[in-house]
């Protein structure tokens, strides 16, 4: 029995080959669509180096920076190409040898790889590009040449230079600030203690009344200037970051003495009464930071004589916790019988210039740093800082900070 076989006719196969070709075509236009919309100079050339093909940004750019470009194929797309050319055609010497030692790199490596390269063009400009050359292969997966896409980032080398010297001049301004500030500790803050203390000591032994008055006015100012002082200091050592944290060994009933002493004449001032009660199972030694403490301390208070009219400030020190043989959780408590905070103010007063009535009204003085000082320093020992206030009642500042107990007392 014979079997009939059905071939397609001649016009059958005329137009699956112009369909296939149409097919190719399309694709082929896809993917020159694509090359031509990549950002950058994409260009493939095969294992000696030549120009097999690029793009039309490619050509664009080596016009636009003054790089000669030859006639050899005319298109329809493009007027000037460089196909069949090698970097030797374009570039120095200098220039070629490196990009054919980075294609050789490439096609030996079989791997990918992205480098800046420089190029002075002809009016002495340099160029800077970031490279990317990976190898090109067959359909059996030979390594037949290369295809690579260099952008120009010399604006963007510009701008990292730009920000390279705007950091240098940062740097030097900061240690120019550094050592003001230095200097400024020394020879302003010495004058201030020295104008205070000496106020301070006529104020107490002056029996004339209008005198003590008089004495009375200059203690509170140079207080205020030393308070100031000590402020901006503080506050412009912790945005330096010139603050070191110190561990040391100090008697607390010593630092607790010397915050009553400097912060008792303006509370006597205003008829206040400071007290200092200290537990009895306090220990004597405690290391960590005292500077920190002491200014957490001071803050404190002296924020508290600021906001009471009458009545009096409590300084509570407590032992709250035992951890292990060398370590305690102690408690410092500020409790006053002044203004209180407004609840809508409570989660904003240890903002940086934050104050609870302007300066400008003349009731509380002060530039908004204290409390943004003792939340600072209080972090930095790993601490917690609680506030109870009601209005019109007082308030209460709960400092809860960890210490090491020395090996030796």
């Amino acid at each position: 029995m014979s079997q009939i076989l059905n071939y397609p006719s001649n016009d059958e196969q005329t137009e699956q080959l112009k369909s296939t070709i149409e097919e190719q075509r399309a694709e082929i236009f896809r993917l020159r669509n694509v090359i031509e919309t990549l950002p950058g100079s994409v260009y493939w050339k095969d294992k000696e180096g030549i120009y097999l093909g690029f793009n039309t940004y490619s050509l664009e750019k080596m016009q636009k920076v003054g790089l000669k470009t030859y006639k050899y194929v005319k298109t329809t797309e493009h007027k000037h190409v460089r196909v069949g050319k090698t970097d030797y055609d374009f570039f120095s010497q200098k220039v070629a040898d490196e990009y054919r030692k980075n294609d050789l790199e490439v096609m030996q490596s079989g791997q990918e790889i992205v480098k800046e390269e420089a190029i002075t063009l002809p009016n002495g400009e340099i160029l800077i590009q970031l490279s990317s050359k990976s190898p090109l292969r067959d359909e059996m997966g030979k390594i037949v040449g290369l295809v690579g896409n260099t952008v120009d980032i010399s604006h963007l080398k510009k701008i990292e230079e730009e920000l390279r010297k705007a950091k240098e001049t940062a740097e030097k301004a900061n240690s120019i600030k550094t050592e003001f500030i230095r200097n400024m500790e020394h020879d302003i803050r010495t004058p201030f203690n020295g104008v205070w203390g000496l106020a301070n000591y006529l104020w107490q032994h002056e029996k004339d009344v209008k005198k003590k008055e008089l004495l009375a006015h200059i203690t509170n100012c140079a207080k205020e200037l030393l308070d100031y002082c000590n402020g901006i200091l503080d506050y412009s050592k912790i945005e330096l970051g010139s603050l070191p944290f110190l561990e040391r060994k100090f008697n607390v009933q010593k630092l607790i003495d010397s915050v009553v002493t400097i912060e008792a004449p303006p509370a006597k001032l205003k008829d206040l009464n400071l007290t200092l009660n200290c537990a009895d199972n306090i220990p004597q030694i405690l290391v960590g930071d005292s500077y920190r403490l002491q200014r957490i301390l001071i803050n404190l208070v002296s924020n508290a004589i600021k906001f009471t009219q009458n009545g009096e400030i409590k300084l509570t020190v407590i032992l709250a916790k035992r951890r292990g043989k060398r370590s305690v959780i102690m408690q410092f408590i500020v409790e006053d019988t002044g203004m209180g905070i407004p609840q809508e103010k409570q989660d904003l007063i240890y903002e940086k210039f934050t104050r609870i009535s302007p300066s400008s009204k003349g009731i509380y003085k002060g530039i908004g740093l204290g409390l943004r000082i003792v939340k600072q320093f209080i972090e930095e020992m790993e601490g917690e800082v609680d506030l109870k206030s009601e209005l019109g009642k007082g308030s209460t500042f709960i400092c809860t900070l960890p210490f090491k107990l020395p090996l030796l007392d």
